[in-house]
């Protein structure tokens, strides 16, 4: 079986394959030289399902890295015998960087205005990592190696001018996360129920979206409408967001499920 066929026991998504694919030449050229291999940023649906791959190829020493704790996106790192996981921080081993991107007006720039004038200076999306927008600046997740790239040809958003440095991943300033708070109550604990109250739909319309592949569970996609949620898993749906069941309650007089849901906005 070949790399392609192997990766086609994991996922349909032809983008995922090809993702797969690279994986096991990493994978095994780690094994046999013994050097530190490594992909480009994944997303946490690719990871999700690469970690699902490397448990059944036996779990080799590996770590998800995007810089700090949380990150969304993440480069998948195969270890050779003499790099600890948490030697990847060191500043001889760790591959990434990350630039600090300032502006005057506060909030004048959004996270796409960054992406999109990032990718027009020629890089691809796999060497970006998570962009993270804080009022008048935002920090940018990237490969090491095309840090002079970017400070050379990188210099504005839009309309936006941007004054570029480079600075420790240390000293990365994370958002706080925003949600909606939805307390509701549910039918029952199965995914077309959560999906249709996390995302204001019909019970109907939650199914169609679970049976064309647009719904996704803890990163991985579930095409079973009767899938029973758990409190604390995420949900993903193409199109419409991400949200997480918060708490699972009691049942109410009529029988119905009391929940807390927390609707990322």
């Amino acid at each position: 079986m070949n790399k392609s066929e192997i990766a086609g026991k994991y996922t349909t998504d032809p983008e995922v394959k090809l993702v797969l694919a690279q994986i096991l030449d990493k994978m095994e050229k780690t094994r046999q030289k013994n050097i530190l291999t490594m992909t480009g940023f994944l997303n946490e649906h690719q990871r999700a399902v690469a970690g699902k791959l490397i448990k059944d190829f036996g779990n080799p020493d590996h770590v998800f890295y995007g810089g700090y704790e949380g990150a969304q996106r993440a480069v998948l790192i195969f270890l050779p015998d003499y790099i600890r996981p948490e030697e990847i921080t060191d500043d001889d081993i760790n591959p990434l960087s990350c630039i600090r991107a300032k502006y005057s007006s506060v909030n004048s720039v959004t996270h796409r205005d960054i992406l999109g004038a990032i990718l027009g200076t020629g890089l691809k999306r796999e060497v970006i990592g998570d962009i993270l927008v804080n009022g008048n600046s935002s920090d940018i997740i990237v490969m090491k190696e095309v840090v002079p790239y970017l400070e050379s040809n990188f210099s504005s958003a839009g309309k936006t001018k941007l004054e570029i440095s480079v600075i420790p991943l240390s000293e990365i300033r994370i958002p706080e996360a925003k949600f909606k708070i939805i307390n509701d109550t549910v039918a029952s604990l199965r995914l077309d129920s959560v999906v249709s109250s996390a995302f204001s739909v019909s019970r109907e319309k939650a199914a169609e979206a679970i049976k064309a592949g647009r719904v996704f569970l803890n990163y991985l996609e579930c095409n079973k409408t009767d899938k029973q949620v758990n409190e604390g898993d995420f949900i993903t749906v193409r199109g419409m967001g991400k949200a997480v069941l918060q708490q699972v309650g009691g049942k109410t007089g009529k029988g119905r499920i009391r929940v807390v849901i927390a609707k990322y906005i």
